[in-house]
């Protein structure tokens, strides 16, 4: 049985905590599903996370030392992310959605949506959303329900503009989250927040593009699921 209090007296560089991270990882048979799909992905975006150095600065701080204050703190992370199954986003606050960076906790579920990639413009200039939308720059307004934390909101934004985005949330607590991404990336002219239930709170709106991405997993279902996503929001 590992002793996680201990560890901040036996390892010591980044190289040494990444090897026992993807170790107990592996011999806890966690759940990859919260923007990793493997051992070594995941453990790397915990501890770099963990210790605000950038994902693709590694090779530089492979052998850096840690404090201990740091390896207390690593220790506490993993430690929950093994034993309570809490996803490495709510631990390290932060998840990544298309490259975007977004801030995340324990009241949002955690960014994962495929309706990203149709927001996506390749070289050539083209999106996902063709045919259905052939000339983006007629997209003056645009709607995100069910928003939970703004991500996908942000990213109409990137790909629209010129467009008033709204994002829509039941959930004060999403509404908060989302305010929270929203100023991070200095949209608050251009997307606005409204708690609603669905369309309770847009009478008289019209939008040129509504995206949604609901509640769509049922209890017998969610049951089923593994723990970690059992530790995100029911309601959402």
């Amino acid at each position: 049985m590992t002793h996680f209090p201990r560890l901040a007296e036996e390892l010591f560089t980044i190289r040494d905590w990444l090897r026992f991270t993807v170790s107990q990882f592996e011999e806890a048979e966690i759940f990859f599903g919260h923007g990793t799909d493997n051992s070594y992905d995941e453990a790397v975006w915990l501890v770099m996370s963990a210790l605000h150095l950038p994902h693709d600065t590694l090779n530089n701080f492979l052998d850096a030392v840690i404090t201990e204050q740091e390896r207390k703190h690593l220790a506490h992370l993993i430690e929950q992310r093994i034993t309570k199954r809490t996803p490495t986003a709510y631990l390290v606050r932060e998840a990544w959605l298309r490259g975007f960076k977004f801030y995340v906790d324990e009241r949002v579920i955690v960014p994962r949506s495929f309706i990203a990639e149709l927001l996506d413009f390749n070289e050539e200039g083209e999106h996902g959303l063709q045919p259905w939308i052939e000339h983006p720059e007629l997209i003056n307004s645009a709607a995100d329900i069910c928003t939970g934390s703004g991500c996908l909101g942000i990213l109409l934004a990137n790909a629209f503009p010129d467009a008033a985005i709204d994002v829509i949330d039941i959930s004060p607590d999403a509404i908060a989250v989302a305010n929270i991404n929203i100023t991070n990336y200095g949209l608050q002219e251009q997307i606005t927040t409204i708690e609603s239930d669905m369309f309770t709170a847009l009478a008289g709106k019209t939008y040129d593009l509504i995206i949604s991405n609901p509640p769509y997993v049922d209890a017998p279902s969610m049951a089923k699921l593994p723990t970690e996503y059992r530790n995100e929001p029911q309601l959402a």
